[in-house]
């Protein structure tokens, strides 16, 4: 179920890249949003009516904020960087999320989780490519990361009074809110764009909700990792679809974070 749902969240990414060539952003998230928040919407009311209630509206506001934030600015970085080097600085996120939630929930990592964090900045290092060719664009990825740390942490925080099918569908409803400023760029598409944007919809509901499934079948130290097949997909399906191929520093650095990243949930989030 977790490779499934990062298989969907590439192909996602995918949609989200080939049509931001001709359309605006703000607009493709938008829409995006508002397919997965209508299905969600579905779903609970069938088999969940209590997700559709929450004592946590604010904070699901910020969370829809940042997983807007995340999605535009993933759309950007693959607009300028290759699937793979993105990927490989996007999985920074874990990390970042490890020492949000040290600052603000109190969790007190590991020595070893330390030394995993470590090796995973450097493996951003690596995948940066500073003997290559350095350039502003490589700031989307590592935003990104950032906006889905603070998206993790908030997320653990709201986990504490609701279930999963309530966090993801207030977090939509957030983004679908925050997002609507996004309309006022909007331009006409043709029908071939709606279609794949609402494929792009489908395609994010789906990850979402095998993710969930995931995570409520098996420990989180064995689910976790398999959020780095990700970088995989995205080798097969950058090459595939857009004739990339991936650098030897994006490989190697992707590597390395992600290695690091299955360490830190290897030793234990807290002690």
């Amino acid at each position: 179920m977790m490779l499934g749902a990062m298989l969907c969240l590439t192909l996602l990414d995918s949609l989200l890249k080939h049509l931001s060539v001709h359309h605006p952003i703000g607009p493709l998230v938008f829409f995006r949003n508002l397919v997965q928040v209508t299905v969600l919407l579905v779903v609970a009311r069938a088999a969940a009516p209590q997700a559709l209630r929450t004592q946590q509206l604010g904070l699901h506001l910020v969370r829809g904020a940042c997983l807007f934030a995340t999605t535009v600015l993933i759309t950007l970085s693959l607009g300028h960087l290759p699937m793979a080097q993105t990927y490989a600085l996007t999985f920074s996120a874990p990390l970042m999320a490890t020492l949000l939630a040290l600052v603000f929930l109190g969790e007190r990592p590991r020595t070893a989780q330390w030394v995993c964090m470590g090796l995973g900045f450097a493996g951003v290092l690596i995948a940066l490519d500073p003997a290559g060719a350095l350039s502003l664009a490589m700031l989307f990825p590592l935003a990104q990361a950032m906006a889905n740390a603070v998206f993790y942490v908030l997320t653990r925080h709201a986990g504490r009074l609701e279930g999963a099918l309530t966090l993801v569908l207030w977090a939509g409803i957030g983004a679908l809110v925050t997002g609507s400023v996004g309309l006022v760029s909007f331009q006409p598409m043709e029908l071939n764009a709606w279609l794949l944007l609402c494929a792009a919809g489908l395609l994010g509901t789906c990850g979402q909700l095998l993710m969930a499934g995931a995570f409520r079948r098996a420990p989180t130290a064995v689910v976790s990792p398999l959020v780095y097949s990700q970088i995989v997909w995205a080798m097969l399906l950058g090459f595939l679809l857009f004739d990339e191929v991936p650098s030897a520093s994006a490989i190697v650095g992707g590597l390395v974070v992600a290695a690091s990243g299955i360490g830190v949930v290897r030793f234990g989030r807290v002690r």
